[in-house]
């Protein structure tokens, strides 16, 4: 599958999608960022039913084929953060693509999952990843896969990009471990702060822990900005 064009597919421009107020399905695609937000978007997004099509380690690729299980009373959130870790995303010289190879592989494979999710009139929103800590080398992914989700939103109808990957970084858009507490955080630390990266990926508190056995405030962060574009995508168009 790797090696696709770079072009960017014919989403569906047209076809007629209900307003918000009737959508009734949130159909999340995704990794273990999805996965670890899942709940939060459950409890923050009431009338809509989940449904799942996430698992960690996965691309936008292994879930080409797959039935999304979206209608026109759908949303469907498409997040992914960077993985290159399966099968269909082995490059020609047999490695797993990285850095722009990467970022152009995603573009397409997305592109086809949003042509899915139109096709059967769903509503589609992208959403943009956090950065990771800078020991992980994969600014240029990050950066890339936020610029081709916007330009996916600025291109067709009812698609929509949301910035949630800045609700867990510092003001200036930088990685941050902990950012000062919420009102909704029940974990402050005496300095006032909380943990909202791991890993340096993940949010959870407690690494290699998915589901969270604890209360993880970057996924809460995380989790709130989504849902608001899922319960009112049209702010976000």
């Amino acid at each position: 599958m790797s090696g696709q064009s770079a072009s960017l597919p014919q989403a569906r421009r047209t076809g007629w999608t209900l307003p918000a107020s009737r959508i009734d399905r949130l159909v999340l695609v995704g990794d273990s960022l999805a996965q670890e937000v899942s709940p939060i978007l459950q409890f923050l997004t009431p009338g809509k039913t989940p449904v799942s099509k996430f698992w960690g380690g996965t691309a936008p690729c292994d879930w080409l084929g797959v039935d999304l299980e979206a209608t026109r009373r759908s949303v469907v959130v498409i997040t992914f953060t960077g993985n290159s870790l399966t099968d269909c995303m082995v490059g020609p010289d047999g490695r797993h693509l990285a850095d722009e190879a990467l970022v152009e592989q995603y573009r397409y494979d997305v592109g086809q999952l949003i042509d899915t999710a139109r096709r059967a009139g769903a509503r589609v929103v992208l959403v943009g990843q956090p950065h990771r800590a800078p020991s992980f080398e994969a600014e240029l992914e990050v950066e890339g896969i936020n610029a081709m989700y916007r330009e996916y939103a600025q291109r067709f109808r009812f698609v929509s990009y949301v910035d949630a990957g800045r609700a867990v970084e510092t003001v200036d858009g930088s990685f941050a471990e902990r950012l000062p507490c919420t009102v909704h955080d029940i974990d402050c630390a005496p300095d006032g702060t909380t943990v909202v990266r791991g890993d340096g990926v993940h949010f959870c508190p407690v690494a290699g822990e998915n589901p969270c056995s604890v209360w993880s405030s970057g996924a809460f962060r995380f989790g709130i900005v989504i849902a608001s574009a899922a319960n009112n995508p049209r702010p976000f168009d």
